[in-house]
């Protein structure tokens, strides 16, 4: 499988318009797609199906462990409190002003 040199870039079609610029900078690497850039890991751990495709699944594995093996982990879903539901509100009808 092709792989990135320390401070290359190339470039992946994806879903959008422009394509995806893949990017090995010290060994870490990183991908423009939402996918990579909205985790919630640390950026030497993040990856995507990008990188998986360029570097292959066995070498994306090795290079972050378990977190190649699950989908993307998403900013704040483990911080958010679980769904609120709003009661509706009557306003209560008050006496005119001096009297």
């Amino acid at each position: 499988m092709p792989d990135l040199d320390d401070g290359e870039t190339t470039t992946m079609q994806g879903s959008a318009k422009t394509p995806y610029v893949l990017k090995n900078e010290g060994g870490v690497y990183s991908c423009t797609c939402p996918a990579w850039l909205h985790q919630a890991l640390p950026i030497d751990l993040r990856t995507c199906k990008h990188l998986k495709k360029l570097r292959g699944v066995d070498a994306e594995v090795e290079r972050v462990g378990d977190a190649a093996k699950r989908g993307p982990v998403r900013k704040g879903a483990a911080d958010k409190p679980p769904l609120l539901l709003a009661h509706s509100w009557t306003p209560r009808r008050t006496r005119p002003a001096g009297g």
